[in-house]
């Protein structure tokens, strides 16, 4: 038995889930267009300013999710991630995992996207087990409060756990992901891999030897 783990975004995905979510939802007409301004400024700043990952979510979880029904959205969930992944899949990714799967390692996606997202792109993709950040609802089942963000140890911990149980060795696990932020979930792994990886994460992998795609 051999462990692959992928990350969504910019892995497995060309661009970020979440992003192509709330456009997505604008041209259905779901949600304003200030929501899909406020998304697009808290991503660049996350990207390129050094807004951190746990800052990026709790204030988009603030302007996009907050009071929001979980119902209203899994009405569009499904055919948006159709969508997504005949058009948006980042083909030589992609192509690691349907190997992996045919080779029958135990496959799984890891990402700090809303889980009500991941849980159905794992499903798409016939992953075995997936990991995302989750949120809690109140009891009108509406978006109330962030419950946990997975971030690049958890994702660490995760893999980990999970190897012990299905006895997978250092050497039999591979990785996948492009940020730097996810380097703990990299490094648990005996064959790490970055996929076009960030200016940070490149120059770890070249200084590693780490495969990059």
């Amino acid at each position: 038995m051999e462990l692959s783990a992928f990350d969504l975004d910019h892995t497995l995905i060309q661009g970020n889930t979440s992003s192509h979510f709330c456009r997505y939802l604008y041209r259905k007409k779901v949600l304003p267009f200030s929501v899909i301004f406020h998304s697009i400024i808290y991503g660049l700043r996350h990207r390129f300013f050094g807004m951190s990952l746990a800052d990026l979510h709790h204030s988009a979880f603030e302007k996009l999710l907050r009071g929001r029904p979980l119902e209203l959205l899994e009405e569009y969930m499904d055919k948006f991630v159709s969508e997504t992944v005949n058009g948006s899949l980042y083909i030589p990714a992609f192509a690691r995992l349907k190997r992996a799967q045919q080779l029958g390692h135990y496959t799984m996606i890891l990402s700090n996207s809303p889980s009500f997202l991941v849980k159905r792109f794992a499903k798409a993709l016939g992953v075995n087990a997936y990991y995302a950040t989750e949120y809690s609802l109140d009891e009108e089942k509406r978006f109330d409060k962030i419950k946990k963000i997975l971030e690049g140890k958890d994702k660490a911990r995760h893999i980990l756990n999970i190897a012990k149980k299905l006895g997978v060795f250092l050497d039999g696990i591979t990785t996948y992901s492009d940020s730097v932020l996810d380097l703990e979930f990299l490094q648990v792994a005996g064959n790490p891999i970055a996929v076009n990886p960030d200016k940070k994460l490149r120059a770890i992998s070249v200084k590693n030897r780490w495969s990059i795609i």
